[in-house]
């Protein structure tokens, strides 16, 4: 069975709502003019009964009644849908007209001492089922006589009236739903032209054209927050199948030069006989080409374990101080051989996870050896601060140029575009000091001076409190 379209849907809920509206109007219209007619109806015949027993009793007798009776049609009776009998107290009538034939069967009379009211009005129905109303009283002609006083009238023409208009109420009501259907229909989906542009705008997005974008200018405002905020996510796909792109491409180029290394050393190494300290060499060589392969998959892998919401932490309380002289007696070889000094400043303590604290200041302190000129001074601080533990590695040096400063973490981006120190450096040790910091839920903020000094710091928020 086939969908109905939202279009379809909107215009019928707009139709049954329609109906539904006209439908209790017209019957409440029409209840109230049938109830105003028959409300009508019995005040004519209350008055016109007042009258007649006001003018029998200004009559002498009976037979001066009957006398009279062609004023007592005409001036008094009125409309001349009525019926009208006045009998003595004998029973002969006295005056009558009855065109219609109406059963003139009233029971209760109102006494010729009461008045008459609404209330007195009496119903009836004839052979054909049509309902008659009528009221009896008593009136009193002058020489103390009684005589019966009997006024009706038929609903017949009411009925007819009223079944003329309730007709005309369900065709006004079918045409008005017709056209109500036509126009919802038309109405919604002129009012979904925005959404059938953006469902065009959508299925244009494919993997290759990323950079299509939601219509968001002249939409309703409904629709305008839905087009940015998909916009907003488009372009944070374009932005992640970009950077996937690029990190595929960087990965694949540090991965084919050491790779490119080996295989050009051991062809070169085959060409002829070799002695045995030069193949010494080459596998010497061998060796560093893989730990730096080996190195690149195991950064590679980290950041991956790293963007997993199921990457757990290993929080602990950490003597900052401690632990930042035990990483620099780690690189103390190689600051000795570099002819640079590591000194350490720390009177704090971090709530982090051990193993990515010593991670995250190795990656900075290994930086900060490559870059600082022979007989500089490394300074490495812990500060405790309102933010929370400031963990910073500061270094002497030619400083990072300025343009370079917002990618410095960056995947596989290197301040040196040819890669000249690609063997030393995968590109990846800031963005996995990045990486630490998220996880942590802190940052990394770099600052740096041409020719002058270069600070990396870290922020590790403090625990939360206890009790």
């Amino acid at each position: 069975m086939a969908r109905l379209s939202l279009s379809a849907r909107l215009a019928i809920t707009f139709v049954v709502i329609t109906v539904a509206c006209f439908s209790a109007v017209g019957f409440l219209l029409f209840e109230a003019a049938a109830r105003r007619i028959h409300e009508q109806d019995d005040t004519n015949l209350v008055l016109a009964t007042r009258h007649l027993r006001r003018f029998v009793a200004e009559l002498d007798s009976p037979a001066d009644v009957a006398a009279h009776q062609y004023r007592l049609i005409i001036g008094v009776l009125g409309d001349t849908n009525n019926a009208l009998r006045i009998v003595d107290e004998a029973g002969h009538v006295l005056v009558e007209r009855n065109p219609s034939r109406l059963p003139m069967t009233v029971q209760a009379m109102v006494p010729s001492e009461r008045r008459i009211v609404a209330a007195d009005v009496q119903s009836w129905r004839d052979a054909d089922d049509h309902e008659i109303r009528g009221v009896s009283a008593i009136g009193k002609p002058g020489d103390g006589s009684t005589v019966t006083i009997v006024v009706a009238r038929s609903l017949a023409d009411r009925a007819l009236l009223l079944s003329r208009y309730r007709r005309d109420t369900i065709l006004a009501l079918a045409a008005g739903m017709l056209v109500a259907v036509l126009l919802s229909y038309l109405l919604v989906r002129r009012a979904l032209r925005p959404l059938r542009a953006m469902a065009a705008s959508a299925s244009a997005v494919t993997a290759h054209h990323l950079s299509t974008r939601m219509p968001a200018d002249d939409v309703p405002a409904e629709l305008q927050t839905l087009s940015i905020a998909l916009n907003d996510m488009l372009g944070r796909i374009e932005d992640g199948f970009a950077r996937v792109w690029q990190f595929t491409v960087d990965l694949a180029h540090d991965l084919r030069t050491p790779i490119g290394n080996l295989r050009g050393a051991n062809e070169v190494a085959l060409t002829r006989p070799r002695s045995v300290e030069e193949y010494q060499l080459l596998l010497g060589s061998n060796i560093e080409e893989c730990d730096r392969v080996s190195r690149t998959i195991e950064s590679v892998l980290f950041l991956a374990r790293a963007d997993s919401p199921q990457f757990a932490l290993q929080r602990v309380m950490i003597e900052a101080g401690e632990e930042l002289q035990r990483i620099a007696d780690y690189f103390e070889g190689l600051a000795s051989d570099a002819g640079v000094a590591v000194r350490v400043t720390a009177h704090a303590s971090v709530h982090a996870d051990r193993e990515l604290f010593r991670r995250a200041v190795s990656n900075l302190l290994s930086n900060a050896l490559r870059y600082t000129p022979a007989g500089g001074t490394i300074e490495m601080r812990a500060l405790d601060t309102e933010r929370g533990v400031e963990v910073s590695v500061e270094n002497p040096g030619a400083g990072i140029p300025p343009e370079h400063m917002a990618h410095l973490f960056d995947r596989f981006y290197r301040v040196d575009r040819s890669r000249s120190d690609s063997a030393h450096s995968t590109g990846l040790g800031l963005s996995i000091v990045k990486s630490i910091m998220e996880l942590h839920g802190g940052d990394v903020v770099a600052k740096s001076e041409r020719q002058g000094v270069t600070r990396f710091t870290l922020t590790f928020p403090k625990p939360p409190a206890t009790g």
